[in-house]
Parts: C-alpha cells; structure tokens; sequence
C-alpha cells in the first residue's frame, strides 16, 4: 500500500476509477464508471468553499491558448490554457507539448480555464518522467458532494469527506476529517477500495490511521480511493493492519490524537 499522497489524485483519479488499472487485476466497475463530467463543491480545512469541473474526453482541438474535448457524451467543451495550467500523467508533471490530438485526457478546471490536464492515454501519451507531488484542487479539503454526470445521461449525487479511520470492522467505520469533525459511515462487500494508485484492494484492507477519500450516498460508502497510511505513523499503522484481530478496531486516545492532524 502506497505511503506516498499525491494530493491532486483525491479526485482527479475518479473520473477514470471505472476499471482496475493493473492488467493482473480483475475489471471492476466503480461508482464513477462511465462519468464525463463531474462538479465538486468543496469545503476547506479553513471553513472556505470551492467549485471545481472534471471534464473527460478525446481531444479533438488544441492550441497554446486552449484545449478542446470531445466527451463520450457528444458534447465537446473548451477551456482555456493558462500560466498556471499543468500537466500531469503518471505522477510526474510535463509540458504542453507533450499533448496532442487524439489523445484522451481529464481536465480539472475552474471558471473556464485549464487548472490541471491529467489522466492522459493514447497515442504518445506522456511517461517515465520523474515523479513529483503537486497540491491539487482538493489539497486540505475535508468535505464536500461530487454531482457526477455519465454518458448516458444518467446523474448521480455523492457525498464527499476526506479523512483518517479511527475505527473500522464490522461493516462500519469512523473517520476524522481534518477539521476534527468526526463522520460514521457504514460499508458491505459492494464497496470499492483503491490505493493512490488506483489499484483495487479489499473492504478488509481499510485499517485504523490509514487516511482516505470517501464518496458515499445515504452514508454507504460507494468508493473509498486514495488508501494511505500516514507518514509519520507508518510504523504504527503497519503494526495494526499485521494484528488484523476480528470485530472492530480503533485507535487509543493518543494515537487518535496523534494520526488526526497527519
């Protein structure tokens, strides 16, 4: 399991969270499968709110000035490139003139314009640079909903919070956003467990002071992404997933404490 967080993959990544990534992993259809467009409304560790767009789709136009996709819906949508536009792929940041015509990207914006262009497949996509961490859009957010549309037409609402489990087993879990507000959620062999990398793991793998991403609906958790273990805590947190006792497990008062601000 990943002790790296790459901050701009809390929810970058689900956009493209459909299908294992891993070619030895079975396929699974995730919550978000088949999304073209998402609207994030966030809230801050600061108590301050933010919008965000993930949009899909084929790049069919591109220029220095703007980047135009083609979704799976039909409906092609522009946004402007930007100073502060970046490309990631892979966890390494690239130029854009790595991007070409049909290639297939995500992009995050905001108010029109490119903030992150990721995810990208397809012809000469980029890769093997040197990874690197960035502070995305969703950095010290703690909750928030994602209002997803498919290509269908269909939409689905989903409720969003970011946080480390104090407490998992028995089909039920609490976490700690980092605005100390804690949050009780429930989960069943239907739920999605995936590391930052988009590698699919079990219900059995959430542990005591791992920190996550989880979007839910009516509590039930739909997608738990971005499975990490604390940096600091690592050691601690390893020790607890090898004693796997059964029934439920929690964090002492000043673990809690400690892994709360991790």
């Amino acid at each position: 399991m990943s002790k790296r967080i790459i901050l701009v993959c809390v929810l970058a990544f689900c956009l493209v969270a459909g299908s294992a990534f891993a070619a030895d992993q079975p396929t699974v259809k995730g919550p978000l499968a088949g999304a073209v467009h998402a609207v994030g409304s966030l809230t801050y560790k600061d108590g301050s709110q933010q919008s965000w767009n993930w949009d899909r789709g084929l790049i069919t136009d591109l220029s220095s000035s703007s980047i135009t996709l083609t979704r799976h819906d039909k409906l092609k949508v522009t946004f402007a490139i930007t100073s502060s536009t970046v490309v990631r792929n892979d966890g390494s940041t690239y130029n854009l003139s790595n991007l070409q015509k049909g290639q297939v990207a995500t992009v995050v914006s905001q108010n029109g314009n490119a903030d992150i262009i990721r995810n990208i497949k397809g012809p000469n996509a980029p890769m093997g640079g040197d990874p690197s961490e960035i502070a995305g859009p969703a950095a010290t957010s703690t909750t928030g909903t994602i209002d997803v549309l498919y290509f269908d037409g269909s939409t689905q609402d989903f409720d969003y919070n970011r946080g480390r489990i104090m407490q998992v087993g028995n089909g039920s879990l609490t976490i700690m956003r980092q605005d100390k507000v804690t949050v009780q959620l429930t989960y069943d062999a239907n739920t999605i467990v995936r590391d930052c990398h988009g590698r699919l793991e079990s219900t059995d793998d959430l542990a005591v002071g791992e920190g996550s991403i989880f979007l839910s609906q009516a509590g039930d958790v739909k997608l738990a992404g971005c499975l990490v273990q604390p940096k600091a805590h690592a050691g601690a947190g390893s020790q607890t997933q090898s004693q796997r006792p059964n029934g439920p497990r929690s964090l002492t008062p000043s673990a809690a404490a400690a892994t709360a601000t991790a």
